[in-house]
């Protein structure tokens, strides 16, 4: 009985060690806002997977947890983001309160970046955020599928 109880006492705590998946990144980043520009990756030269997780982990790494969602809006608008809350009608999950976007154009491609803010319980500080990233070219659709 003794050794069933360590086991799941290992098993939990192996559980909340686990990196979560979906995009949503708990920030581990400082209690203040560095000065430098957001990176927004290698969006010239690499694949949109590689921009994608380089951008994730920036975001994440930028804005701790508990920093309130006012300063990091106001430091995502300082870099060429447009912020404000999310649409409205979708009714699922847990919504952002605040969804920021910058778009480049450069050689026939569209590429936007989105950083969703997620509240930690109504108070207006950071609890996690999602960074998003697409590309566009040409004809293609959503995601580089078909238009």
């Amino acid at each position: 009985m003794r050794r069933i109880a360590i086991v799941l006492g290992l098993a939990a705590a192996l559980a909340a060690c686990a990196t979560p998946i979906g995009g949503l990144s708990t920030p581990g980043g400082p209690s203040t806002i560095p000065s430098t520009a957001v990176d927004l990756g290698d969006w010239r030269n690499a694949n949109e997977n590689a921009v994608l997780t380089a951008f994730q982990q920036g975001v994440a790494n930028r804005y701790g947890a508990g920093l309130a969602i006012t300063a990091v809006s106001a430091d995502l608008r300082h870099n060429d983001f447009n912020c404000g809350p999310p649409p409205r009608g979708e009714g699922r999950g847990d919504p952002p309160v605040q969804v920021c976007r910058r778009t480049q154009t450069s050689s026939g491609c569209t590429h936007t970046w989105q950083v969703h803010l997620f509240d930690e319980n109504n108070s207006g500080h950071l609890a996690h955020t999602r960074g998003l990233y697409d590309r566009r070219c040409g004809g293609d659709g959503l995601l580089g599928g078909p238009g």
